[in-house]
């Protein structure tokens, strides 16, 4: 009897340690630095983050991530993935990034005389939820997604831009799903 106590502390100390390495592998914390992404995380703030890996799903709109950018790590949240064209959906993204010479960063496509700068493969577009005070891809570029290191656990939707009469991120307006048919 006295042996059985010892071996099931045993097993639980094992189960426990096997806990915590999934854990380590599988998620990181990260703290949020600056106002970039106020309202939605206030500075100092630590997030879950689940690791990239080889079977994460892949990004959506409206992920908020955790990424390598130089020497840095930002959280910001994901506006446009490969092959979408940047838009003014959110006002000043498009100018913003012309103004800053980064038109170059994506590729081109001539359309009515009028060019559209579309994600190039194997980029993303991110934005931060202030856009006020955020530097993000209007100011650098779009974002290799092998610097993506995550995304964060249950992270709360983008803040309400109607206050400003801004929209918030999301597909272009053609890939949206028509609205519901109201019924006679």
């Amino acid at each position: 009897m006295l042996r059985r106590a010892p071996r099931r502390q045993t097993v639980l100390i094992g189960v426990f340690l096997l806990l915590v390495f999934l854990f380590l592998v599988l998620f990181r914390m990260g703290v949020v630095r600056g106002q970039s992404m106020t309202p939605t995380y206030v500075d100092g703030q630590v997030v879950l983050v689940s690791r990239r890996h080889s079977f994460s799903p892949p990004l959506r709109h409206n992920d908020v991530v955790l990424l390598r950018k130089d020497r840095d790590v930002i959280i910001k949240r994901v506006f446009r993935l490969e092959g979408e064209e940047i838009d003014n959906t959110v006002p000043f993204v498009l100018r913003r990034t012309l103004m800053n010479n980064l038109g170059d960063y994506y590729e081109h496509k001539i359309v009515d005389g009028r060019t559209h700068y579309i994600v190039p493969e194997g980029y993303i577009v991110v934005i931060g939820d202030n856009l006020r005070v955020s530097e993000d891809s209007r100011y650098f570029g779009p974002v290799p997604v092998r610097d993506v290191l995550g995304t964060a656990v249950a992270a709360p939707g983008p803040p309400d831009y109607s206050r400003n009469n801004l929209r918030p991120p999301g597909p272009p307006p053609g890939d949206q799903a028509p609205p519901p048919r109201s019924r006679p």
